[in-house]
């Protein structure tokens, strides 16, 4: 039986990253829901564009979806825009072959006819293929200035969501859950100090809980005030070497 296999261009999967961790609340309640009936295919939803500004998880959620199609066994292609790396259109020819494409930052790409001549096609094929279709991007597609009306009709029939910024006591109490699910215990006190002094972007902290699940592990200390300040300190040294 053939193993499960990945197409990544300029992609970087980390370990941490799931679907069970990403933060589910009042916000993102639907759009999880919504995510899991694609990843399932059991409403016929093919095609899911996701939207929202820097930083709220959108490319972590697509990260964690294309996790679990790989744990169903399926293949997939992942392409990010993110760099604007990637400048030859037909690196999307042939992708329909794979059980799913996902395309990272999508509005990072500067639009041209071969492009969107490109990505009609791509949507077409895999259309045609019943392969699944996931993009990402900053902004919804109406906003895409795309200029070929027939590729505008068919991002329209997408299945789209903005996943908004949640609120800070949303992240308090949503980390908070994430820690647990980890087996982490935390203190409100070490909580507050972690969202008062770090990134606010959703994307950092799930990466800093995993961080600090480590750190605490290799540290054999509970997850306190100032075992958050050493693990800062050392990535604070890491950078400056």
């Amino acid at each position: 039986m053939n193993q499960p296999k990945q197409l990544y261009l300029d992609l970087r999967l980390e370990d941490h990253i799931s679907l069970d961790n990403f933060i589910e609340c009042d916000s993102t309640k639907l759009i999880i829901v919504a995510v899991k009936d694609f990843i399932s295919r059991s409403r016929g939803t093919k095609n899911f564009f996701l939207w929202g500004n820097p930083g709220v998880g959108k490319n972590y959620l697509l990260h964690s979806v294309n996790r679990e199609f790989l744990k169903e066994g399926l293949h997939s292609a992942y392409i990010t825009f993110e760099d604007n790396l990637i400048k030859e259109p037909s690196l999307l020819e042939g992708l329909e072959n794979v059980d799913v494409v996902f395309i990272e930052s999508i509005d990072k790409l500067n639009f041209g006819s071969d492009w969107e001549l490109a990505f009609f096609n791509l949507i077409n094929t895999c259309n045609l293929n019943n392969t699944n279709l996931f993009f990402s991007s900053s902004k919804p597609s109406k906003d895409l200035r795309i200029n070929l009306p027939d590729l505008q009709s068919r991002l329209n029939f997408f299945t789209a969501f903005e996943l908004p910024e949640i609120s800070d006591e949303e992240k308090f109490l949503a980390l908070k859950e994430s820690a647990l699910r980890k087996g982490l215990s935390f203190e409100d006190k070490t909580l507050t100090y972690i969202l008062n002094h770090t990134s606010r972007k959703l994307s950092d902290l799930l990466s800093l809980i995993s961080d600090l699940d480590t750190f605490s592990l290799e540290k054999k200390k509970k997850i306190t005030i100032p075992l958050v300040k050493e693990l800062f300190f050392s990535k604070e040294g890491s950078q400056d070497t």
